[in-house]
């Protein structure tokens, strides 16, 4: 688990929209928050999801990538509310927590259930939470072994992979890995606005399967 979040909180380290949503400026230059956040996450996936791991080949972790496959989500169960949601929670002012249950997580959900085309979609695909590669390892194959890997496991049922990100670039990196803006043929984007002021973009994605 320390490797886990050594490596997300060096790939996220920098990431604009990380900051938003858990209240911190984005500017600041303290970013010890990072770790601590995304290990809520590769929490709620041990729990109710897949966690999977890129190493090198003398066992070094790199890369992390959390999946809920179909009929999961997140903090869907009592066990995630408790131990990853709940500490997570815990850590956020009153302010923060506030924002979260009544402003983001309602309209991120609705967000994604207008991109894909109904609430149950995102539901019956295999959804791709968090994918981590620490900066040294990019560029290297290790996000293509991420996905792939669980790219072979919907081909049996023949379900669909979805995600959301919110640079530009990655939009990019994930068009390159078979994914594609949802709805198709609109390039449309929600814009979440933090506690403090700040906003991020966000696009949802999705592939089928191959």
């Amino acid at each position: 688990m320390d490797a886990v979040q050594n490596v997300l909180g060096n790939a996220f380290k920098s990431d604009f929209s990380t900051a938003v949503v858990t209240g911190h400026d984005p500017t600041d230059t303290d970013t010890s928050h990072v770790g601590p956040f995304w290990k809520s996450t590769v929490i709620a996936g041990l729990l109710g999801g897949e966690v999977y791991v890129a190493e090198t080949v003398d066992g070094e972790i790199v890369g992390c990538a959390v999946w809920f496959g179909p009929g999961h989500t997140m903090y869907d169960t009592e066990d995630q509310q408790k131990r990853s949601l709940g500490p997570l929670m815990a850590s956020f002012n009153e302010e923060l927590q506030h924002w979260w249950h009544t402003d983001f997580l309602p309209r991120y959900d609705s967000v994604v259930a207008s991109a894909l085309g109904g609430d149950d979609v995102k539901h019956n695909s295999w959804h791709l939470q968090t994918l981590g590669v620490d900066p040294a390892y990019q560029r290297r194959g290790a996000a293509r072994l991420l996905i792939e890997t669980v790219a072979e496991k919907a081909k049996i049922t023949k379900s669909f992979l979805c995600l959301e990100c919110s640079t530009e670039t990655n939009v990019e990196v994930y068009r390159r890995l078979g994914f594609e803006v949802m709805p198709k043929g609109d390039a449309s984007k929600a814009m979440f606005t933090g506690i403090k002021g700040h906003s991020y973009l966000m696009w949802v994605m999705a592939r089928e399967p191959q």
